[in-house]
């Protein structure tokens, strides 16, 4: 699920490696978590729930310049899953019946084209509104109308113990389900953004993310976002972006195209036990100020590396998570004042809040739609050559365009054009040309033990 996660190198993996800093903090949930009314009468049957949401969940696709979109070879995976890039695929979900759908951040960021799989059968190309990597929330709009909207619940008293289910396409496996139950809601993770999570048991997987949490009503209160884990692969820990932050980030996003931050130029980590009592204080609250921007908000009002923030307006001590919102909430321009602790004595500083930078899309230039042979590069390999293991036939040497849509790599075989078998370059060529301009072509593809048809679609 990831810059989040379920990738190599995303937050997924950047998660693993922060275990070790200890458990993440849970704020306390009052009001209606005390209430256990309802709670067993329908929490573990959720066919009603996906019957209402799956034909607004989605699957997104995305290609990113210069990378092979292919799959891992794991025994046992279907052709299908081979001919696709778990790095590149992702979940998604309608908020707007007009062509408006959330996903993540992290599958979409940098890519070149990206498109939805809209009913397992339509797909359509994908413009990018706009994205956030703080909260890996990214807003996409196609051109159509009339698609079945989610439904959209709170997350704001959804509480531990209560039954939730994922909805998404986990490795490929479309309109797959997985259901547990909510470990904690508020999350805050250790070394994370300061944005609330929702933690779940639910099973999370590469192609989960972007989708959608619902609850035991059918509503959504959640975005899938990630696993607590160092491959990305579930292991028993799942996060979820709270709907209710998710909503709110899409309005700004689609207002703006940007999402408008408050910063005031200091980096901050969050205190231990063992450093707070290092720097004399009772309790792990507010955040120890690392580093100080030059010519920032926090230098020019004093600030410097070893003070503590312990609140933000007068407020009680504040958990670091609670700080870092507070700042980012606070319009550029307003004032602040921050209760500091500097060598075991309090102090009040005012500074004005500063505008953080925006996430802004990659606008890559699109290649010409024009391509010989659906951007296949490729090359014969007789049996004279082949002399072993290695099969005569059309070999696959690189891919752009249509062909890299579909997921064809190098290495594979190519046997046929639709039901025309095919043994040279120029007899593909020749059963290319027998089809009509415009429409979709399957190939019949050879990857390791695998055979399948593939469907390949033109610009």
């Amino acid at each position: 699920m990831p810059t989040r996660p379920f990738a190599r190198g995303l937050l997924a993996a950047t998660l693993g490696a922060l275990a070790f800093l200890g458990a993440a903090h849970a704020w306390s949930h009052d009001g209606p978590c005390l209430d256990p009314s309802d709670s067993l009468s329908r929490g573990g049957d959720f066919v009603a729930a996906v019957r209402r949401q799956a034909p607004a969940v989605v699957r997104v696709l995305s290609i990113a310049p210069g990378t092979d979109w292919g799959g891992s070879d794991e025994v046992g995976m279907p052709a299908r899953s081979l001919l696709e890039s778990e790095r590149s695929s992702a979940s998604g979900f309608v908020v707007d019946a007009d062509g408006y759908i959330l996903t993540s951040a992290h599958v979409v960021l940098g890519g070149q084209e990206t498109s939805v799989l809209v009913g397992g059968r339509h797909r359509w190309p994908a413009a990018v509104v706009g994205l956030d990597r703080r909260t890996d929330l990214a807003l996409l709009k196609i051109a159509a109308t009339n698609l079945p909207a989610a439904a959209i619940g709170s997350s704001a008293s959804l509480c531990a113990g209560e039954w939730v289910a994922a909805l998404g396409a986990p490795f490929g496996f479309e309109q797959s389900v997985t259901a547990g139950m909510v470990s904690a809601n508020p999350r805050f993770l250790p070394g994370g953004s300061g944005e609330p999570l929702i933690q779940t048991d639910v099973a999370l997987n590469p192609g989960n993310s972007g989708g959608p949490l619902l609850n035991k009503h059918g509503e959504v209160v959640g975005m899938n976002s990630m696993t607590y884990s160092a491959s990305g692969r579930y292991t028993g820990v799942s996060f979820s972006l709270p709907i209710d932050t998710a909503m709110r980030i899409a309005a700004e996003l689609r207002s703006t195209g940007r999402v408008t931050r408050g910063q005031i130029g200091a980096r901050t980590q969050a205190l231990t036990p063992d450093l707070a009592l290092a720097f004399g204080l009772d309790a792990p609250l507010g955040a120890l100020i690392v580093r100080v921007d030059a010519d920032g908000p926090a230098a020019k009002a004093g600030l410097r590396s070893g003070d503590v923030v312990l609140s933000i307006d007068g407020s009680a001590a504040m958990p670091y998570a609670e700080i870092q919102q507070r700042v980012a909430a606070a319009r550029p321009g307003a004032s602040i004042m921050l209760d500091v602790w500097r060598r075991k004595a309090p102090l009040t500083v005012k500074l004005a809040v500063a505008e953080g930078v925006p996430d802004l899309p990659q606008r890559i230039a699109s290649q010409d739609t024009r391509e010989a042979r659906l951007g296949l590069d490729l090359a014969e390999r007789t049996a004279k050559q082949a002399g072993g293991p290695v099969e005569a036939g059309i070999y696959v040497r690189s891919t752009s365009g249509s062909a890299r849509r579909a997921g064809l790599r190098l290495g594979d075989v190519i046997l046929a054009v639709n039901d025309v078998g095919v043994s040279a370059i120029n007899e593909l060529d020749r059963a290319l040309e027998a089809t009509h301009q415009g429409e979709t072509v399957a190939l019949l593809v050879r990857r390791g033990s695998i055979t399948s048809f593939v469907p390949v679609a033109p610009p």
